[in-house]
């Protein structure tokens, strides 16, 4: 079965899937690297603590 005209255009080349997979990877490399976002105002971080298993700077204040 040949391929219609437009699926010449709309195919990747295996270079273009290598370089768009390895583009993913970096980008999650540089996603896992950011510190995470502060909690909304009117969280408590024990209480965050507790939920998510981390641990916080004001542990012994129970």
């Amino acid at each position: 079965m040949d391929a219609s005209p437009a699926e010449i255009y709309i195919a990747p080349t295996p270079d273009e899937v290598v370089a768009h997979v390895l583009a993913h990877h970096e980008r999650q490399r540089t996603e896992l690297a950011k510190p995470p976002a502060p909690p909304a105002p009117g969280y408590r971080p024990e209480v965050l603590a507790a939920l998510f298993g981390t641990s916080t700077a004001n542990e012994d204040r129970r």
